[in-house]
Parts: structure tokens; C-alpha cells; sequence
């Protein structure tokens, strides 16, 4: 790249804008056309600075999007959304729009606030007692003529409770 051909500063940012990514490459092709030009380095918020921002907050953007990418669709929360929308910004030099990644995933975000998700964090081990195991299987009984199926919810529940019983118990061996 001939100094000649040195974006200026302002053509780099509008390219961020239109969704141009700059490379770790494209950085240091133009930062050495600007040495070149300039006979001493790159110049304080020059063309070859201006790039190497806008490369770093891409790179940024990229690895909040991977992030968020590993994450269960249903336990993204607005704070999600905000992050990757001010991660967006940055690293395009414009606000998002209305098809960007960060509006689909402030979708997404306002989605499970309606529906009350993400989930409240896991409560630890939750026990069943007989009682609401018999229960259970009263209600159900009521439901399906009397007969409780084998695999059925409450007969889940009463299992459990065995099994927590006889833990409290001493016992180790059940009969399925």
C-alpha cells in the first residue's frame, strides 16, 4: 500500500460503519504506508490508529457475540442485549439497526422477559415428601379412573421420596 492509497481517517470510519471489519493485516498495511509517509510511525489518531481501534473493538464484539452464542437462547436477559448493543456500536462506529445482531438479540431478551425467563437460578436439591407424593398421586388417580401409570409424574414423585426416605433411613438398596 503506497501512501497514496492511505484511507483517511474519516473513509475508515464510514467503512466501519458500512460493516467493514479491519484485519490485524489491514492494520499493518496501513500503518506501514502511514510510517512511510510520515518517516517516523504511525501518527496519533491517524488512519493506521483509527484502524487498529476499530480492529480491537471488533475483535471485542466478536468474542461478547461468542459468548452470548454458548449461552441457552431462554437465559439471555436485557443486560445481554445492552452489552452486545454498546459492543455492536463500537466496533461498526454507528448505532445498530434495526436488522443488526444486537436488535435480534434484544428480541430475544424482550421475549423472555415477557415469558418471565431467564429461570430463577437453580434452588439446590429440592426434596419430596411423601406427603406430597401421595398427594400427587391422589390428584392423579382423580384424573386417569383410578390408576396411577407407571412413569407418570406422581409415580416420579413417589419414587423419589422412597428414595429420600430410605437415604434418611440408612437404607441402600430399593426394589424398582
Amino acid at each position: 500500500m503506497s501512501y497514496q492509497n492511505i484511507p483517511s481517517v474519516n473513509e475508515i470510519k464510514r467503512a466501519a460503519a458500512a460493516g467493514q471489519r479491519f484485519t490485524p493485516e489491514d492494520v499493518s498495511s496501513i500503518a506501514q504506508a502511514e510510517s512511510e509517509l510520515t518517516g517516523g510511525g504511525p501518527v496519533k489518531g491517524g488512519p493506521a490508529a483509527t484502524a487498529h481501534s476499530l480492529s480491537s473493538k471488533q475483535m471485542n464484539f466478536d468474542a461478547r457475540l461468542d459468548e452470548l452464542s454458548h449461552k441457552p437462547p431462554s437465559h439471555i436477559t436485557q443486560e445481554d442485549a445492552r452489552q452486545l448493543q454498546s459492543a455492536e456500536g463500537r466496533a461498526f462506529n454507528a448505532p445498530p439497526g434495526v436488522a443488526s445482531v444486537s436488535a435480534q438479540v434484544r428480541s430475544i431478551a424482550d421475549r423472555n422477559e415477557a415469558l418471565g425467563l431467564p429461570a430463577v437460578a437453580d434452588p439446590g436439591p429440592v426434596y419430596v415428601t411423601k406427603e406430597e407424593a401421595s398427594e400427587a398421586q391422589s390428584v392423579e388417580a382423580m384424573h386417569t379412573g383410578g390408576m396411577v401409570p407407571k412413569g407418570s409424574y406422581a409415580a416420579q414423585m413417589q419414587s423419589a421420596a422412597d428414595k429420600r426416605e430410605a437415604a434418611i433411613n440408612g437404607v441402600t438398596w430399593l426394589p424398582e
